[in-house]
């Protein structure tokens, strides 16, 4: 986690994201697009060491759940609404030939983003994401089905608050293959538990998931 800068802020027709930002104005853009339930710090110093080779490197926090400001209530938050949302994003920041970098669902976010308009898009890098018909893979499918129920969604996820269990079995521990800080995990998991905005936020990103 070391060398990760302040977030920055950008306001959006959906709402304001935070994201951070790093290399040289003109070095060639990358962005990186996480999946549910995590924020930019899922990408750890990545965008940071890429700079560092000459990248212009900007890593969001996607309204996914683990965002800090709930979007406008009006906004589009289904898979394809957050596609445009990236696409909202490259085109504020006047961004173009990009390398688009997705993980887990925000690997299919990116390919809905291609599906929607792929001018600004140079190259895609597909992490461990989801593809084809499993979207999300099965064990995430009640995930997505329970967080289509905000309160229902808190009740269940509240023992989340406990470092041990968050961080091992099938919660984030299954997800990762180096061991989690406790107090990097309980970021990506404190603003849905304690932000009605953030939960309904991913409620109707959830009941706009269509497996097709």
């Amino acid at each position: 986690m070391d060398g990760i800068g302040t977030p920055r802020t950008i306001e959006l027709p959906a709402g304001v994201l935070e994201y951070r930002e790093a290399g040289p104005a003109d070095g060639p853009p990358v962005v990186f697009v996480h999946g549910l339930l995590v924020d930019d710090t899922l990408w750890a110093d990545v965008p940071e060491r890429l700079a560092g080779r000459g990248f212009r490197t900007l890593a969001p926090t996607w309204p996914l759940g683990s965002h800090r400001r709930a979007m406008r209530p009006d906004a589009d938050l289904s898979p394809r609404g957050v596609a445009r949302i990236v696409l909202s994003f490259l085109q504020e920041r006047d961004l173009r030939e990009v390398t688009l970098v997705g993980n887990d669902t925000g690997g299919a976010i990116c390919q809905f983003v291609l599906d929607e308009d792929a001018s600004r898009i140079g190259r895609l890098v597909l992490t461990n994401c989801d593809a084809f018909e499993a979207f999300p893979p099965a064990p995430l499918d009640p995930l997505f089905r329970l967080c289509r129920h905000p309160a229902a969604a808190r009740a269940v996820l509240q023992p989340m608050r406990w470092a041990r269990l968050r961080n091992s079995g099938p919660a984030f521990g299954w997800l990762t293959q180096r061991r989690l800080a406790a107090a990097e995990s309980l970021r990506w998991i404190t603003p849905y538990l304690t932000d009605a905005g953030v939960r309904a936020d991913l409620a109707r990103f959830a009941r706009g998931w269509r497996r097709a």
